[in-house]
């Protein structure tokens, strides 16, 4: 019994073998076993052939923050026929994004992409309203690809307790959003994927200094020391000006008023 017990197993894993040996393989650089995770995944040779891959690739921060910041979704206005321009990554996302992707594109491997997940919480008229995007990144002609399989899809305002978290991202769905087309950035196969240009680290940092530096500059002459006060006339009319001032605004009384006028008209 043992003998053909062992046997079976052998042959299970023999037939399996081809399999196991294409399955794609994955390699997260981070994951909250929930709903963010950046990680990278292997490609079929089928899905290479369509691709011409520029992998691994060297970001920085601020060249991958730029980017993403720029992207933008649409969606209709509740009881409106207009449509309202949103950023699909807000700061909390791009700080958790950023610094994963940098690492996760210099680490990537010619026949690997980059797909992450990032989930956007926040409350809508005290109620949940918690949205996913989930994206396949890569390299191509320096240009930088994101194919949206989720964009802001709302995800059940129960999903915490939820004991199997797949089911809530499966269920997740978009509300009547789409992609916008901003500058440096096209469709790509379908308004599902775009296509964004990277622009020159060089540049792009030359800029943020001048940038920089025009607002320190800005705030440096808000907060200057304001002008000196013009010079105080020291004449006995001037005197007398300045106490009927400080009387009409009820700063002295009368008496104070009476007593300090007498003091400055002896000195005539």
């Amino acid at each position: 019994m043992q003998r053909k017990l062992t046997t079976i197993i052998l042959m299970t894993i023999w037939l399996l073998s081809p399999v196991l040996a294409h399955a794609a393989k994955t390699t997260y650089i981070f994951t909250d076993r929930k709903f963010n995770y950046v990680k990278r995944m292997e490609l079929k040779e089928k899905e290479l052939k369509d691709l011409k891959l520029n992998h691994p690739y060297t970001f920085t921060e601020l060249q991958l923050r730029e980017m993403l910041a720029a992207i933008r979704f649409n969606r209709k206005v509740m009881f409106q026929k207009e449509t309202e321009e949103v950023a699909v990554f807000d700061q909390n996302a791009l700080d958790f994004l950023v610094p994963y992707l940098v690492k996760g594109f210099t680490d990537v491997q010619a026949n690997e992409v980059i797909v992450f997940s990032v989930l956007n919480r926040k409350l809508q008229f005290l109620v949940r309203d918690d949205r996913l995007s989930i994206v396949r990144a890569w390299i191509e002609e320096n240009r930088l690809h994101l194919d949206f399989n989720k964009l802001m899809a709302r995800v059940s305002p129960n999903y915490d307790k939820m004991s199997d978290v797949s089911a809530a991202i499966n269920r997740a769905e978009g509300m009547h959003v789409a992609l916008d087309v901003g500058p440096g950035q096209q469709f790509g196969k379908n308004t599902d994927e775009l296509l964004v240009d990277i622009p020159n680290a060089e540049t792009l940092a030359t800029a943020v200094a001048q940038s920089t530096a025009m607002d320190n500059k800005e705030k440096a002459t808000a907060t200057a020391t304001p002008p000196l006060p013009e010079k105080v006339d020291g004449s006995i009319e001037g005197r007398l000006q300045r106490l009927d001032n400080l009387r009409k605004k009820g700063l002295i009384n009368q008496d104070e008023y009476q007593a300090k006028k007498k003091e400055i008209l002896e000195k005539l």
